[in-house]
C-alpha cells in the first residue's frame, strides 16, 4: 500500500469542531472536495504527541474496505474518509439487532480484524462507538472500524501503551485489564462482547470492573438464537486458550451458525 503523504498544515472548508478531548481536536469538515474528519492537535504533551503519531502511523499502515482510511497527515492533522452514517453505537440504542444484522456487521468486522492482525496489529478497543456504519445501515460492506489509538503494532519499535490498562471495561477482555499487550484473541474477546451487545442491547456483565478483577461471574442470558450461543459463549472466556484461536476461526464459527439460521452466506 502507499503511504498518506505527510502534507503542510491543510485548510479545510466548512469546518465543523465536534469536541476536544486529551489534547486532540474532532472535527468534519471538506478537503479537496470531498468530506473528511479530521483529528487535529492542540497538545505539546510529549505523551499526547506520541499517542497521536501513534495512531497515525498504525492507520497509514492499514488498507482494507472494511477500515476507515487515513487519507493524508500531518505534523498535527490526521485527515481520514468522512463516513456518513453514525457509529453501531447510534443504531443499537434503537434496541437490539435482529440475528441478520448482527451476524452481518460482526462478520466484517472480523474480517478487518483478521486483515490487522495479519500485519501485526491488535486493536485493543473494538467496541459499538469504533465501528461506523455507511448510511446507518447495518450491512457487512457498509462497515468501517476506526480509532487505532491504543493499538499495539508489532512492527513498531515502541508500544507507548505498554503496561497501561486502556480501554473501555465492558469490552476488555480480562488479560488487557491486567495489562497483557498485543495478543490478537484480546480483539476476539471484544468482537464476542460486541456480538452480545447488539442482540440483547447491553453487554454480558453489567459489573464489568467486577468481571475483569476476578470477583464477579455473573453474566446476563446468552441473547439471541441458540445457533449463535456457541460464537458468543467461546469469544468471551476468560482464558485466552478456550476462546477461538484467531479472527478467521471465529468467522468461520459465525458462518456456520448464520447456515444453520437459513441466512445469506457472508460476502465481501
Amino acid at each position: 500500500m502507499t503511504t498518506p503523504p505527510l502534507l503542510p498544515t491543510q485548510s479545510f472548508h466548512d469546518l465543523t469542531l465536534l469536541g476536544q478531548r486529551s489534547g486532540v481536536q474532532s472535527a468534519v469538515g471538506l478537503w479537496r472536495g470531498r468530506p473528511v474528519f479530521i483529528k487535529s492537535l492542540t497538545s505539546s504533551d510529549p505523551e499526547t504527541v506520541a499517542r497521536f503519531q501513534h495512531e497515525g502511523e498504525v492507520a497509514a499502515y492499514l488498507q482494507h474496505p472494511n477500515i476507515v482510511p487515513l487519507l493524508a497527515v500531518t505534523e498535527t492533522q490526521l485527515i481520514f474518509d468522512f463516513v456518513q452514517g453514525g457509529t453501531l453505537r447510534d443504531l443499537a440504542r434503537c434496541g437490539p439487532m435482529t440475528p441478520d444484522e448482527t451476524t452481518a456487521v460482526t462478520g466484517a468486522v472480523l474480517r478487518a480484524v483478521a486483515y490487522m492482525h495479519s500485519r501485526g496489529v491488535v486493536h485493543q478497543d473494538l467496541k459499538p462507538e469504533n465501528v461506523m456504519l455507511l448510511n446507518g445501515e447495518p450491512a457487512a460492506h457498509h462497515v468501517r472500524v476506526m480509532d487505532f489509538g491504543m493499538s499495539h503494532a508489532r512492527h513498531l519499535h515502541l508500544d507507548i501503551h505498554s503496561g497501561t490498562r486502556m480501554g473501555t471495561p465492558h469490552f476488555m477482555a480480562p488479560e488487557q485489564f491486567q495489562g497483557v499487550r498485543g495478543d490478537p484473541r484480546s480483539d476476539l474477546y471484544s468482537v464476542g462482547v460486541l456480538l452480545f451487545d447488539c442482540l440483547a442491547g447491553h453487554p454480558p456483565y453489567e459489573d464489568a470492573l467486577g468481571w475483569l478483577v476476578g470477583i464477579s461471574e455473573n453474566r446476563a442470558e446468552l441473547p439471541g438464537p441458540p445457533e449463535l450461543h456457541p460464537v458468543m459463549q467461546a469469544a468471551i472466556q476468560r482464558d485466552l486458550n478456550a476462546r477461538p484461536q484467531s479472527a478467521l476461526e471465529m468467522l468461520h464459527a459465525l458462518c456456520v451458525a448464520r447456515r444453520a439460521l437459513h441466512l445469506p452466506e457472508l460476502t465481501g
